[in-house]
């Protein structure tokens, strides 16, 4: 079976929408790709009319967004490390497996979820964006990871800045914020970071706009080193074009006449938790995975929670950047409590004991795996 292929105009308008709907236009870091990796992979748990939503929030049938989460998580790109988590409460079992590639297992502790957090983000995020409680029914999550290396460590200037010389630079008009700049230093790693600039008087919304006009053209092949506009070189709203007389080694100096760029790129870094439980597809997904509770866990309920983590640096050496999205479903109200009269033995092993661990299952079954001498 050949394997799917990922819509990527789809993944942009999601990103858009999300942007939108959360708020987060000016996010310091955020991934959608987080978000939409964890949706696609339950979206054939959800059911119609949830579907045909969830569907047009995803870009693709249910089925297919299913199979491409399947087909990313099988075929990891070498410099990304993805991964999709599931816990259920012990004791309830899911009316039907997730078709998906969510391996459910026993809902454990905040520090094995921080845990892995830690271990599939590289140690970027160290604590798990939900907490868990008596309440916590179902816990799903994505991560993502990656940390592409420039091939060559930028320099700085006088305040700070690092310089990039040469490389992919270029003036990009817009249809969305008019002309922008892009700068983008080369990796090892099949990772691509471009830097976007508009005019300061651009909203935001717009400048995300004209980025997926910049990543289409740069995906299509039609982005290169030096692009400008039609017209004379000219001075705009976030750089200056002079002429003059510069020294360069003679190895590899520039022709009289050329073009030399250099971008001047701030170092930074950032870190953020973004509540995106009223995302588009949230609620829907939450609905489908809910119907797959037993009814007795969710006779009250139920809650839908969806937060991302995220965090990123830029810097002389490169980027990193990692995100946790989570989405926790949990029982709705407080438990009910009647009063019952019992007869209550109560055991204490207040004094030496013995411990046996045994197997169940297959070849292994009854197996004694440990014993030991409890001295208490």
């Amino acid at each position: 079976m050949a394997t799917p292929t990922v819509p990527v105009p789809a993944l942009r308008d999601h990103a858009t929408r999300l942007r939108a709907a959360a708020g987060l236009d000016e996010a310091p870091i955020a991934s959608a790709a987080g978000l939409w990796l964890l949706l696609a992979s339950v979206a054939e748990v959800v059911e119609p009319p949830d579907r045909a939503v969830l569907e047009d929030v995803l870009g693709v049938g249910a089925a297919e967004a299913t199979a491409l989460a399947t087909a990313l998580l099988a075929d990891p790109h070498p410099a990304v490390g993805a991964a999709l988590g599931g816990w259920l409460k012990p004791g309830l079992t899911l009316a039907r497996a997730l078709p998906g590639p969510v391996a459910v297992e026993p809902l454990p502790g905040q520090d094995v979820l921080d845990a892995w957090a830690a271990a599939h983000t590289r140690g970027l995020i160290e604590r798990f964006p939900v907490e868990v409680d008596e309440r916590t029914l179902l816990l799903l999550a994505s991560a993502l990871v990656t940390e592409p290396r420039w091939r060559r460590r930028l320099g700085t200037d006088a305040d700070g800045l690092l310089l990039l010389d040469g490389e992919l630079q270029a003036i990009v008009a817009t249809e969305a914020a008019g002309p922008v700049a892009v700068a983008s230093p080369p990796s090892g790693d099949d990772i691509d970071v471009l830097s976007v600039i508009a005019a300061p008087e651009v909203p935001a919304a717009d400048v995300w706009q004209a980025v997926d006009e910049v990543v289409a053209r740069h995906l299509g092949g039609t982005l290169a080193h030096g692009d400008w506009p039609a017209g004379a070189l000219a001075d705009g709203h976030a750089w200056r074009v002079t002429e003059g007389t510069e020294r360069f080694e003679a190895w590899g100096a520039p022709e009289d006449g050329a073009e030399v760029w250099t971008g001047r790129l701030p170092a930074w870094k950032a870190e953020a938790e973004h509540d995106l439980t009223e995302a588009p597809g949230v609620a829907e997904t939450g609905r489908g995975l809910g119907a797959l509770l037993p009814p007795e866990a969710t006779a009250r309920g139920i809650d839908l929670q969806c937060v991302q983590a995220a965090t990123a640096s830029y810097d002389a050496d490169g980027f990193r950047a990692a995100a946790v999205t989570a989405m926790s479903v949990r029982a709705a109200g407080m438990p009910s409590y009647v009063e019952r009269r019992v007869a209550r033995v109560t055991v204490t092993y207040d004094r030496p004991h013995a411990l046996v661990a045994l197997a169940r299952g297959g070849a292994w079954e009854g197996v004694p795996l440990f014993h030991a001498w409890v001295r208490p």
